[in-house]
């Protein structure tokens, strides 16, 4: 048995299947390396390094339209995909659905193998949701590697593999019969993703007290005077996802928060959601562009089509009026939870 760890760079999020970057690392069944290697392809269309943040691409966009392309490549790429090897990626979904549709751009025929993700096993082990970036893997085990260099990513996924089966105290084989591991299944320009009873049981337990937090918190605004903020479903879903700061009318309500004050923020979509939080620090502006403006000063300059479009929703939602009356706030918060 052997492992084949994978990772793949896209150089423009508007032309599916812009893959520049294949890189693998081949290893024997006890994580040792047997080659490690980046396979530069010419992706034949625009070469965009800013996605909706600047990525620091190890490969140049010279590099790139020198390279053979994909269907150049093609032969060399398919012989990694062994029938006794074992093929794993970090967040695998994503790098699946860009293998395939590179394949169908360069009109190749589709691979066909199964594999794992190492995301959802890290998830499965220790119990986190989101699972773990590879920049903070290599932090927490003190592995130095080239972020967003395919070859270094896939390595550092086979490292995780190795420290997760350490981590359980057993071989890669018997982690799939302890965690329920079905391998996913890529054929036909698509795929199936990987499947782990653990991780679903896991998921079930988060969602059941998810749903009693929540009626927990509903409880708190029905029953108690507190200060409630209404977000669209986006700007609250995005708090959801560890978005921290909310901008709104410094109105009375707002000004009644100070540093360390708890308040709530709600959604409505037919059931109430709520997001109980505590004042982290509070930046009072005259306007909202005026809030944009100094955001501007300290982050990056160019804004993603996500952020744009909270910005459009932001100017909508307010009365013009009644932000020259009372001028803006941002609000940077923590969350709350009740157990």
């Amino acid at each position: 048995m052997q492992y084949l760890a994978i990772d793949l760079e896209a150089c423009n999020r508007y032309v599916k299947g812009s893959v520049f970057s294949v890189g693998y690392v081949l290893a024997d069944e006890n994580f040792n390396v047997l080659k490690k290697e980046d396979i530069i392809i010419n992706p034949k269309c625009r070469f965009v390094a800013k996605f909706r943040k600047p990525i620091e691409f190890s490969v140049t966009k010279e590099q790139a339209e020198a390279a053979p392309t994909l269907a150049e490549q093609y032969d060399k790429i398919a012989a990694l995909f062994g029938k006794d090897t074992v093929v794993l990626a970090h967040s695998a979904n994503s790098d699946m659905y860009m293998l395939n549709e590179a394949c169908k751009r360069a009109r190749v025929p589709a691979l066909k193998f199964r594999y794992i993700c190492t995301q959802m096993i890290y998830s499965a082990i220790y119990d986190v949701m989101n699972g773990i970036g590879l920049d903070k893997a290599a932090e927490e085990m003190g592995v130095t590697f080239t972020h967003h260099k395919a070859d270094d990513d896939a390595l550092m996924a086979l490292l995780l593999l190795k420290s997760c089966c350490e981590k359980m105290g057993c071989t890669y084989l018997q982690l799939e019969k302890q965690l329920g591991i079905k391998r996913g299944y890529n054929q036909n320009y698509s795929f199936t993703p990987m499947y782990c009873a653990k991780l679903e049981k896991l998921r079930k337990m988060h969602r059941q007290q998810k749903k009693q937090e929540q009626k927990e918190l509903r409880q708190e605004l029905n029953t108690r005077h507190n200060l409630a903020i209404e977000l669209d479903v986006r700007t609250f879903d995005a708090v959801r996802c560890g978005a921290n700061e909310i901008a709104t009318v410094n109105d009375d309500m707002a000004k009644s928060l100070e540093v360390g004050s708890t308040f709530y923020l709600v959604k409505h979509t037919g059931t109430l959601e709520v997001f109980k939080a505590e004042v982290v620090s509070l930046r009072s502006y005259d306007s909202f562009l005026e809030l944009y403006i100094d955001s501007d000063k300290k982050g990056q300059l160019l804004r993603g089509e996500a952020e744009l479009e909270f910005l459009e929703r932001m100017y909508a939602s307010h009365d013009a009026e009644r932000e020259k009356e009372c001028g803006v706030v941002a609000i940077t918060f923590k969350p709350v939870h009740n157990h």
